[in-house]
């Protein structure tokens, strides 16, 4: 068990400490002072597992654990627990540090979490990390619709307006991705609490799959849009060049996002569901010519394409294949791409593809399939995020060494 320290300050001078009940107070102690806790204050531990600990009911725990955010974060989908100013409070030299990066790349936590800590903890952080920071799948959120409510269409001006909210709330078995995620003002976001939209008879958002890279592509052509984006996240303005420098644009990217975005929207393009989500662009795009596909597909898609053209029967037009692993990538952030697809050849070895067959989905399945693995406990795939883009995770690795 690391060691800890706790500030005699806090009883007196922690203005938020001061603000808590007494159930809040002992809870927030425990989350800090457990064998679970890690260096980096980021752990794993049950709901069973804190109410036998801490002697609540597992009925008040949730309610309470809410309670101490944005202070501590809860993340009942995957068991997850950060205490945030953990770090700050315990790291009394680098060593101290150096563990709680080891600690937060070894416990499988989403890549989001990690960009959310690495941001957080920055002054902490390693010079050479700092100046790479990604964007957060809450900004992503934002910058994809366009900075609007999903439900009511308001625009989001004041940070303390914002709320991410899951469109089938995550105590009911919604995912944390970003089909199941929505930019709510705080009027919407109060109203439909933790039902789904149907329950609380709003509109229900069908946003589609995203990635960092086309957030940040969005903020580098569109100068109105990047300064929305600083206007709600001020802390950004220091690092907004070198966040948007270090995220790898490929052609596919930019093609589908100028297929599918126009940075200068006609509002009578957007119909009522689809407001802030995708809008159509303004005249006909025209596709890329194979040969410019080639040349500018990132080196990891052209090993991914090459394994596959190398299964006997595979027949696939460039375009479809680099749109299929740019999907890819979207779709399984936290799959090696290139490893299985090397898997699934190996399988094609004792099960060749029939006639007729659509590549696209066995290997769309397979993905899937090698995700389900991970989530319910079988070996972790590599911690960095597959790709050209260099994830929070490996700029972490990196800095241990």
């Amino acid at each position: 068990m690391p060691e800890r320290s706790f500030r005699t300050e806090t009883w007196t001078e922690d203005n938020w400490f001061q603000e808590l009940s007494r159930d809040q107070r002992y809870l927030s102690i425990y989350l800090g002072t457990n064998n679970h806790c890690k260096q980096s204050g980021v752990y794993h531990v049950t709901l069973v597992t804190m109410a036998f600990e801490t002697k609540f009911s597992d009925v008040e725990l949730p309610e309470l654990l809410k309670s101490l955010s944005p202070e501590v974060e809860w993340y009942p989908e995957d068991n997850t627990i950060w205490v945030k100013n953990f770090l700050r409070q315990q790291a009394k030299s680098p060593k101290f540090v150096t563990a709680a990066i080891s600690s937060l790349l070894n416990g499988n936590f989403s890549e989001d979490l990690i960009a959310e800590f690495e941001l957080y903890n920055q002054a902490l952080l390693s010079p050479d990390i700092r100046p790479q920071l990604s964007l957060t799948k809450r900004e992503c959120v934002i910058i994809r619709d366009n900075f609007r409510c999903l439900y009511c269409s308001k625009e989001i001006t004041d940070p303390a307006d914002y709320e991410m909210d899951h469109i089938t709330p995550r105590l009911k078995g919604g995912k944390d991705h970003y089909q199941n995620l929505a930019t709510s003002c705080f009027s919407c976001n109060h109203r439909k609490l933790d039902k789904t939209p149907d329950e609380a008879e709003m509109i229900t958002p069908q946003p589609g799959t995203f990635h960092a890279a086309q957030a940040a592509y969005l903020l580098k052509n569109d100068e109105e849009r990047k300064n929305k984006w600083l206007a709600l996240f001020p802390q950004r303005v220091a690092v907004a060049d070198s966040i948007l420098g270090n995220i790898v644009q490929s052609s596919l990217i930019s093609y589908q996002l100028k297929s599918t975005y126009s940075l200068t929207p006609d509002p009578k393009s957007i119909t009522s569901s689809d407001k802030g989500v995708r809008v159509e662009g303004k005249g006909e795009a025209i596709p890329p010519g194979k040969s410019e596909i080639e040349e500018n597909l990132s080196e990891g898609d052209r090993k991914v394409i090459s394994i596959w053209c190398s299964v006997k029967g595979f027949s696939m037009p460039n375009e479809e294949a680099a749109k299929l692993v740019a999907s890819l990538r979207t779709e399984f952030p936290d799959v090696d791409i290139l490893a299985e697809s090397k898997s699934w050849v190996a399988r094609k070895l004792s099960e060749p593809l029939k006639p007729g067959s659509r590549p696209s989905s066995q290997i769309w399945n397979w993905m899937r399939k090698a995700r389900e693995f991970e989530t319910k406990g079988g070996e972790r795939y590599g911690a960095h995020r597959p790709g050209d883009q260099e994830s929070s995770a490996e700029r972490l690795r990196q800095s241990l060494k």
